[in-house]
Order: structure tokens, then C-alpha cells, then sequence
């Protein structure tokens, strides 16, 4: 049934584009349809039995199978003053970051609508389901400097439900935005939560190859269990075939159950460059402490630090059309790591290749 209404979906937009376009051939079609399918294979040498990596990893997650990590169609409208965004989407990246979410909310990838407040600058209102503002990385593979996310990335929300109020600045130096959201990466408010959660966003270009970020998030994760993050990060392009992308994160949870705060933190350092027009090598080094299990609460058991490391090749095989291949290691301080017929492991080794198209 939800692979049907995924079709028939999908065939509304393109015959709504088509149409658009019919209508008036003389103007631009304010609509445009794009896409994104990317499958792998992530082998494991632990070789899990439940195929599944470890529970702080919710891309590319699955191990020692073919599978398609993200696929969606995207309809986008945009006239002067109003803009909007529908993607339907389907993979295990789905089926690991919507799991919470009822019925149909489970493949909607992006859904929003929004208009501009000001004729002379750019000012917008945008509301429904959008893309997080925390965080350089995207869900989308080919967009980012590494083939799999960051643990920055994987433990911070990819998408947020609510309303922002945006700001860019005319010499596109500043962007600010101020956000009210049904919690931290839900579409649906759950019954725990009293009261929506904020969220803000500063970026600063001082040139066209800097960016500086700071991103924050406050709300309730439970009864009388706050929550602040706060995510910082610099992008650096420094020349054509040198790219850069250095992370900070530090969050704070009120303890419903004791008198104390609960902490967490992480950072990390990414590296790309471009050795041939079509050929790229990245490499990523990272740390995760979580002393009082706040985002590892799941995991048994409890662990309170993983480091992380990997090394990847990539190939643009022809424009949109990218082939990635990556080995990436784990260790934690704890046993968690299933192997095959074996006791549990600190460490996990994992080598994933992808196939991935953007048009």
C-alpha cells in the first residue's frame, strides 16, 4: 500500500510539471521534479547476525547486504514571493530515522510551504517538515565530504517539523533563523513532550571559502527533561581541490530522576581532496563522549565513548553519477560490537561501497 501511494505520488508531480509547463511555454516552469537513489553494500567482518550496525549509526546501516540507503522524488515551487517542497522517500535510511512516526509520515522526506515577507529583502516564513538546521551533513551522500555520516551528524536531528523565520543577507554574508519544532527530529509531537521546542541558527561567510555555523535546540525530551544543544562547525574550501569540515557539539539534559544535568559532547575533523577532476579522497577522524548515557541510553551495554576513523575514494563516474567506497573504523569502551558465534567486541572494521545518482 505505501509503495503504491509512493507511485501514484510521484506521477501527480511529473504530470503537474508537465502540465505547468504546457500552460505557458513562453515563462519559466516554477516547478521542478528532482531526485536522488543511492544503494550499498557495507560488509563487516563481525558479521552480525541481525545484519544491523551498531545503534548510534542510522545511515547506511545495514551490513553484509545490498540494500538502497535513501531514494526520493522531490517536487519543488518557486515564484518570487511564495516557495514550497514536497520529497517522498523510501530505504533503511528511512526506516531507521522515521521509525516513530505514524503511517505515512514514514516516507516524507521533506514537506513544507512558505512565502516571503519583504519586497526589497529576503525574508521568509516556511513551515512543515524541513531540513535540520543543525549540522553540515545531509542525508544525501553525494552532497557530503564523507560517503557515511559523521557521528555528529548520525546523533543530531536530519529533518525538524515546525516553523522558521529565515533572514539572508544581500551580500549573502549573514543567514539567520529562528525555528518553533515539535521536538528534536519528529514529525508528530509525541505525547511526552508539554510544549513545543525552539531552535536558532547563525551563519557568517566572512569569505566564499569560509563558513562558520553555530546552530542551537532547546526543549523537552520527556517530563521534565530539558534539553539544550549547541552544534558548531567551519566549512573551509580553501582552493578548488581542498576541502575542510571541523565539528563541536555539547549538549546538556535535566535528570528528571536527580538533582544534576547530564552532559554529552563530540567533535571531529573531515578532509577531502580532489586528486584527478573525477577522482576524490576524504578522510575523518572523531570522538564521542556521552558519559551519562543521554544519546547512547539504547545501547547495551552502556557505553560512554566511541573514537572513529575512516578513508574513502570517490568517483564521479559521469555528472550526477557517483560511485563511493569507504573504510571506517569504531572502537568503544565497551563490548557492543556483535560478531558471528563469538563474544561481543570493542572494535568494528566495516568497508561500504555505494552507487548513487542526484539529477
Amino acid at each position: 500500500m505505501k509503495s503504491n501511494m509512493l507511485v501514484t505520488a510521484t506521477l501527480l508531480c511529473c504530470s503537474f510539471g508537465v502540465e505547468a509547463q504546457e500552460m505557458d511555454s513562453t515563462t519559466t516552469n516554477p516547478i521542478k521534479i528532482s531526485g536522488y537513489l543511492e544503494s550499498y553494500y557495507s560488509f563487516d567482518p563481525n558479521r552480525p547476525s541481525s545484519h544491523a550496525k551498531a545503534g548510534f549509526i542510522y545511515s547506511h546501516h545495514r551490513s553484509n547486504e545490498i540494500a538502497v540507503n535513501l531514494g526520493f522524488i522531490k517536487a519543488a515551487y518557486e515564484q518570487d514571493f511564495i516557495r514550497a517542497n514536497l520529497a517522498l522517500g523510501v530505504g533503511t535510511y528511512m526506516n531507521a530515522n522515521y521509525a516513530a512516526e505514524p503511517g505515512v509520515f514514514k516516507n516524507i522526506y521533506e514537506g513544507n510551504v512558505g512565502f516571503k515577507l519583504s519586497k526589497t529583502n529576503d525574508i521568509w516564513f516556511d513551515m512543515g517538515v524541513l531540513p535540520s538546521h543543525i549540522g553540515p551533513e545531509s542525508a544525501i551522500s553525494a552532497d557530503n565530504l564523507s560517503l557515511t555520516r559523521s557521528l555528529s551528524a548520525e546523533n543530531s536531528p536530519y529533518f525538524e517539523t515546525g516553523a522558521r523565520l529565515s533572514f539572508n543577507s544581500q551580500n549573502k554574508k549573514w543567514y539567520l533563523a529562528a525555528m518553533a519544532l515539535n521536538g528534536w527530529q519528529r514529525i508528530q509531537l509525541p505525547n511526552t513532550s508539554r510544549g513545543l521546542a525552539y531552535g536558532q541558527q547563525i551563519q557568517y561567510k566572512p569569505t566564499d571559502q569560509i563558513t562558520l555555523n553555530s546552530s542551537v535546540y532547546l526543549g523537552d525530551e520527556g517530563k521534565d527533561s530539558l534539553r539544550f544543544f549547541h552544534d558548531f562547525y567551519v566549512q573551509l574550501n580553501l582552493n578548488a581541490k581542498f576541502e575542510a569540515l571541523l565539528n563541536w557539539d555539547y549538549g546538556i539534559q535535566k535528570n528528571p530522576s536527580m538533582d544534576k544535568n547530564n552532559t554529552w559532547w563530540n567533535t571531529g575533523v573531515q578532509l577531502r581532496y580532489a586528486i584527478l577532476d573525477q577522482w576524490k579522497i576524504n578522510v575523518r577522524g572523531e570522538y564521542f563522549k556521552d558519559s551519562d548515557a543521554v544519546i547512547f541510553s539504547s545501547i547495551s551495554p552502556s557505553i560512554t565513548q566511541v573514537w572513529g576513523a575512516s578513508l574513502g575514494l570517490d568517483y564521479e563516474i559521469y555528472d550526477g553519477l557517483f560511485w563511493r567506497t569507504e573504510y571506517r573504523f569504531f572502537k568503544a569502551d565497551q563490548a557492543i560490537f556483535e560478531k558471528l558465534e563469538a563474544a561481543n567486541t570493542k572494535q568494528s572494521n566495516q568497508l561500504t561501497t555505494s552507487l548513487a545518482i542526484k539529477f
